[in-house]
């Protein structure tokens, strides 16, 4: 029979003390070790200013004469010990994949090519490298900053104090001085938000959401010159606790979809005139719920993400019934993103510090005893770089399987999957694909001709992940030659900075297209 102590003394709290010591730092242990299994194959470490938010920028540039791209990430300080804060632009260069060549099949990895590998054209590959090219002053930390579509010169940013700001990057100096300075204060939120979204469909309108449980729509083209403060153009109370995300719908332009930390799911219909009432409501989790993300590739399908760990699924023609759960994380899920390409692949962050993918084309799938301990045949693959929690992410809109993430400890990582887990195994390539080159003579020049499919995304052939990244970049990018808008009153320009060269930085070639970044 087990003897119980009812009595307490100050050694036994005093070894309850020990006790949780010991289990924090055990914890911190294996989040050490976690990131430095991760750090194996991310050999770069940047000095950035911590950021809650960041958004890859649509264009890229390219120059056939050098082994990489330029790309732009949008970030957000957010500082201490009163520091000033910053909306900054980064210049991030990446290298070139190249053609798939069997000398460069690596046991360990157990794949060809990708990050890593022999550049294109034979070159050395081009290290991975991060710079600071814009800084614009910000009035405390940037809660969250996205660009309009239609022109990714403006910028929205939320404040702590309830403020959506409005900035035209072009108006504004390579290096802050210390005077702020936004085009456009959008004032009617009594509270701090994280919730932004611009429409895709109507130049100039964005949603907010806050925790004044509010959902305001804006309309910046309504803006004078002599008065850059504008209120709301609507007001919607339909939520009974804090509004923590919202978005435009990708299809319908008069539909916007909100959810809270009441557990409901809010789809708004902008042609009704209530101001309470919503078009679709469900009560979708059992606790918060954090972030909504449409299908781009699907007008019914959407995804919540909770505190309750999971990500639900629903259709918009029976919303009230869950099509399915997703669920790996340990805790609260708190970002939800479509990859751009893949249109079964979904994305997600959380407080435990991981970034999810998951490929909803195999829910369902029968597993192996062995198997079902991994998790359920839809997790795709879980990124574990981050040593605290995850704030944001976002998918390079040029570059498949490339994404930025931003953390709560000083990080912003750039990485990208192992081409051995998005694309086809090494072991499904066919044979005459694996042949050295220059084995048969006879074969040798047709097999030059043909596309790798080594690396590929989802199976698919290297030049129709180029070309499909391409023509998603023709729709993004900023026309150098666009006319003054004179709705908006804010000038346009061209989408890359004045400064358009990288200063090099400390970095090298990279096994798996990981980067991180601190300051």
């Amino acid at each position: 029979m087990a003897f119980v102590d009812n009595t307490s003394t100050d050694d036994e709290t005093g070894t309850i003390s020990q006790s949780q010591e010991e289990d924090e730092g055990l914890q911190e242990k294996i989040i050490n070790e976690e990131y430095k299994t991760w750090k194996k194959n991310a050999p770069f470490l940047y000095d950035l200013v911590l950021s809650l938010t960041a958004q890859w920028f649509p264009d890229k540039q390219s120059n056939p004469d050098n082994n990489f791209s330029q790309h732009r990430l949008l970030i957000g300080t957010h500082t201490a010990n009163s520091l000033p804060n910053y909306l900054q632009i980064a210049h991030v260069q990446l290298p070139n994949p190249a053609r798939p060549d069997v000398r460069d099949y690596d046991d360990e990895r157990g794949e060809i090519g990708g990050y890593g590998a022999s550049g294109a054209g034979g070159k050395e590959a081009a290290p991975v490298k991060f710079e600071i090219v814009q800084k614009i002053d910000h009035p405390g930390e940037v809660n969250k900053a996205r660009y309009m579509p239609q022109n990714p010169n403006l910028i929205a940013s939320l404040c702590v104090d309830g403020r959506v700001l409005i900035w035209d990057r072009t108006k504004h100096s390579l290096e802050p001085d210390g005077v702020l300075k936004p085009q456009i204060e959008l004032r009617g939120h009594e509270r701090e938000g994280y919730g932004l979204s611009w429409s895709s469909h109507s130049k100039g309108h964005l949603v907010t959401g806050n925790e004044d449980n509010t959902v305001k729509l804006w309309d910046i083209t309504q803006c004078s010159k002599a008065d850059k403060v504008l209120a709301p153009s609507r007001t919607f109370t339909h939520h009974e606790a804090s509004v923590n995300d919202v978005h435009y719908h990708p299809f319908h332009p008069s539909l916007v979809g909100s959810v809270s930390d009441d557990c409901n799911l809010h789809i708004l219909d902008l042609r009704e005139d209530s101001p309470v009432k919503s078009a679709l409501q469900v009560e979708a989790h059992d606790e918060a719920i954090n972030a909504l993300a449409f299908s781009p590739a699907s007008e019914f399908v959407l995804a919540t993400g909770s505190a309750d760990k999971s990500i639900g699924l629903f259709d918009l023609r029976n919303i009230k019934k869950k099509l399915h759960a997703l669920e790996a994380h340990n805790e609260s899920v708190t970002g939800l993103s479509w990859h751009p390409f893949e249109e079964a692949i979904l994305a997600s962050s959380s407080y435990d510090r991981r970034v999810i993918f998951w490929d909803l084309s195999k829910i369902g799938t029968e597993q192996m005893p062995d198997d079902i301990e991994d998790g359920p045949p839809e997790l795709m693959f879980m990124h574990g770089g981050h040593t605290n929690r995850v704030s944001d992410f976002t998918w390079n809109p040029n570059v498949p399987w490339v994404v930025a993430s931003t953390a709560e400890d000083n990080l912003v990582q750039i990485w990208q999957v192992s081409n051995s887990i998005v694309g086809k195994e090494v072991d499904d390539v066919e044979m005459d694909e694996l042949e050295t080159p220059g084995a048969d003579a006879d074969d040798g020049d047709a097999d030059a001709e043909k596309p790798a499919r080594v690396a590929g995304a989802g199976g698919r052939t290297r030049a129709d992940q180029e070309k499909q990244a391409s023509e998603g970049r023709k729709s993004g990018e900023t026309r150098e030659d666009e006319d003054e808008d004179e709705d908006v009153q804010m000038g346009e320009a061209d989408a890359t900075e004045e400064n358009s060269t990288g200063r090099a930085t400390n970095g090298d070639t990279k096994t798996d297209g990981a980067a991180e970044a601190k300051q």
